[in-house]
């Protein structure tokens, strides 16, 4: 991605050195927004008489975000008074995002809008190409943030996400002439609905014929201030909407994918059960005392390399609003990735030679720099993610789960479910809590993700994982988390953890004497018996299965009345927020943070296809 260039004129408005055009209006450009944008698409009055419960808005050049923050700002003046609408979804596209500082410099001359542009900053991501959410007001206000040039991303936005108004912004046509495409109006069609408007400040013919021929009927009307018209359009010939959400979801399994799946589905107003094997949340895999929470990247930015990267970013602005509210151990100390063996050495030089690089999501350091950081003597160099850090899944989930309960939704510890039967409208759950009901049943079981599905399975590999809870002395500077082939945490409550071992073949979770000696045996191989591991005491250690699949992609898909949602492997505390948001977007017909291209790599009905191909061959 390449950063705005800018400059600021004589005004004080920011002018774009690439297209020698200024972000908004030197005289009134709050005003010009308001005008062209919200009221031309007759918002906020709309969203009073909406028929669904949210709105969606997409707009071509985000820039500053200043059309953004109005649109935000009249949203929270409608909420105080809301009827149906309750979220107001945002998608923005950019070629080429502001810098951090630059995004705050040029909104200081908004002071009206000084609360939203520092919540804004906040969540700001770094300058990664695709599409990253962020959401403000308790999920009440979501952005979607499309880096990249919008007439490649528009053809990857999934046919699920359709608009509501579209603000066709930008740099004018003269001065950027590649975006205003018939492309670009092609796409906007196809993401429309037989209710869809749009406005533009431009009225040059081009534009107008364009939007006819792609099927919406566009119009003069009269332009703001002294600009004497515009263009407003409507998609009268686009399909018609069909909305249906279900009664009642019950989400089975209480470890970090199923906290994360009920809260995401909670937030979007479903009636939400979740059922509990066991009498507190977070017993299974998700048990560890700390979990690493940092992107895990290939030498190449795939599809993989993407979408951790974007749960990466998710995670840390979702957990970072959550630790503000429940108790939950943590600490963003930064992740250190050695280059270990001459494999991870040649990966991170290709990964250095990316242009995402550049993004300063990680910084590459040499040994010396990478000792410093740690506060141990360390004999590689590395990657440094300054923003990672780890976090105690087993405390996140029976916090998160205590105050859903007290946000009245309900929990039943101790019901292991030993059959799903599917009858036509609904799922019956024989459980030892008793015979429940539910319209649609979300399965987050992780090992046991196939145990309970009467379709055809997929291949979900059980691999079992202990972790070792060391004490230390020498080891009590240590003050970020090291990865090498295993890892390394900072002391929390005066033990480190350090693993973990990798078994296929064991499908139990008993704590074994082997591992753990396994566990000290990496270090001392991998990093050179460094004198600082010489005086570490087992304490304690725990075991589980993680789940996962061949192509090491999540999984996430429905059969019937029936979601399966897991094969996270080691890193759920990274994928899990914003996959649970997928879910829950996808079951409400709600925006989806995603591209097709991501949302098919990570459908289960990947593996489905396969194996009805491979039963008809």
């Amino acid at each position: 991605m390449q950063q705005a260039q800018v400059h600021y004129n004589d005004a004080g408005t920011p002018v774009s050195d690439l297209f020698g055009d200024i972000y908004f209006s030197d005289n009134g450009g709050l005003d010009e927004t308001d005008y062209v944008f919200l009221h031309k698409n007759q918002l906020p009055e709309r969203w009073f008489t909406h028929s669904r419960p949210f709105f969606h808005i997409a707009e071509t050049g985000f820039g500053t975000g200043l059309n953004f923050l109005l649109t935000w700002l009249r949203f929270r003046q409608y909420k105080a008074c809301a009827t149906t609408c309750q979220r107001l979804y945002f998608s923005s596209f950019e070629k080429y995002p502001f810098s951090k500082a630059d995004l705050t410099k040029a909104l200081a001359a908004w002071p009206q809008l000084a609360e939203l542009t520092t919540l804004l900053a906040q969540s700001y991501p770094v300058a990664l190409p695709g599409p990253h959410r962020m959401t403000f007001d308790d999920g009440s206000v979501v952005l979607d943030l499309w880096l990249g040039d919008v007439n490649e991303l528009l053809p990857q936005v999934p046919e699920h996400n359709k608009v509501d108004a579209w603000f066709l912004d930008g740099f004018a046509p003269s001065k950027n002439p590649d975006m205003w495409q018939q492309n670009l109006f092609n796409q906007m069609f196809r993401l429309s609905h037989s209710g869809t408007t749009a406005s533009t400040f431009t009225c040059a013919g081009f534009v107008r014929r364009g939007l006819n021929d792609a099927g919406f009927f566009a119009r003069k009307t009269k332009g703001h201030g002294q600009k004497r018209e515009m263009l407003i359009a409507t998609a009268e010939q686009a399909a018609e909407l069909t909305a249906d959400q279900p009664d009642q979801i019950t989400v089975v399994g209480a470890g970090v994918a199923g906290i994360n799946a009920a809260f995401a589905l909670w937030q979007k107003g479903l009636k939400v059960q979740l059922l509990c094997a066991d009498e507190q949340a977070g017993m299974g895999a998700s048990h560890n005392r700390q979990g690493a929470v940092y992107p895990n990247l290939h030498a190449t930015y795939d599809l993989m390399s993407s979408l951790s990267c974007q749960s990466f970013l998710y995670a840390r602005q979702f957990y970072a609003s959550w630790l503000e509210k429940l108790a939950v151990a943590a600490d963003w100390c930064g992740v250190l990735t050695l280059a270990c063996n001459d494999n991870l050495a040649k990966r991170q030089h290709k990964i250095q030679q990316q242009a995402f690089a550049l993004s300063g999501l990680f910084s590459p350091v040499t040994k010396e720099q990478a000792s410093e950081i740690a506060g141990l003597v360390l004999p590689y160099d590395g990657l440094f993610f300054p923003t990672a850090g780890w976090l105690c899944p087993q405390d996140y989930c029976q916090q998160m789960a205590n105050w859903l309960s007290s946000q009245g939704l309900e929990i039943i510890y101790n019901a292991q479910v030993h059959q799903i039967t599917e009858r036509e409208h609904y799922c019956e759950l024989e459980t030892s809590a008793g015979t429940l009901h539910a319209t649609t049943v979300v399965l987050a079981t992780g090992a046991q993700l196939n145990a309970l599905a009467q379709q055809e399975s997929f291949p979900l590999r059980q691999i079992r994982g202990q972790v070792s809870h060391l004490q230390s002395q020498r080891m009590t500077p240590l003050k970020t988390v090291v990865c090498h082939q295993g890892y390394i945490t900072p002391a929390y409550q005066q033990l480190h953890c350090v693993g973990a071992t990798f078994d296929r073949r064991s499908g139990h979770s008993e704590v074994l004497a082997e591992d753990n000696q396994q566990n000290l045996d990496l270090v001392n191989q991998t990093l050179g018996q460094p004198d600082w591991f010489e005086d570490v005491e087992v304490m304690s250690a725990k075991a589980g299965l993680r789940a996962t699949v061949p192509d090491h992609m999540p999984v996430l898909g429905q059969q019937k009345q029936l979601w399966r949602f897991g094969a996270l492997g080691a890193r759920g505390l990274t994928w899990a927020p914003l996959l649970a948001e997928v879910l829950a977007c996808r079951i409400t017909k709600e925006p989806l943070p995603l591209t097709t291209l991501q949302m098919d790599g990570i459908d289960i009905q990947r593996y489905l296809r396969h194996s009805a191909a491979e039963q008809s061959n």
